[in-house]
């Protein structure tokens, strides 16, 4: 499993903390782009990601400089947020929980929906 190694609200990595302090909800990659410098590896990306999808206004990460050939834009993803304080969020991985909850699964079956269109 792959995980992220910093924080946009904490100067902190992941591996700082205990793996116990967070727990994980829904998101999506709002954005996944190549770091601009050119001597990186292709698959090093900067990622904006949004979690909390059942507020109306869900909440905003983003981590730099992460080695993760499977993120792209739009994807769903799986958000690690700080029991403590849900603005300290790491990008967890690709996939999509199990126990989402019907506004969540709506918001979810919307963006995918949307996707999808992009694609024909």
């Amino acid at each position: 499993m792959s995980f992220g190694l910093s924080s946009c609200e904490s100067e902190k990595r992941y591996s700082e903390y205990n793996e116990s302090d967070f727990y994980e909800v829904q998101g999506f990659i709002e954005s996944a782009n190549p770091t601009s410098d050119p001597f990186d590896s292709p698959t090093e990306k900067n990622i904006r990601f949004k979690y909390f999808l059942d507020l109306d206004n869900p909440k905003s990460g983003m981590e730099n400089d992460l080695d993760m050939f499977e993120a792209k834009t739009g994807y769903p993803l799986i958000v690690l947020v700080h029991k403590d304080d849900e603005n300290i969020s790491f990008y967890g991985r690709v996939g999509i929980l199990e126990n989402l909850n019907n506004k969540e699964k709506e918001f979810l079956s919307g963006h995918i929906k949307n996707q999808m269109e992009l694609i024909d």
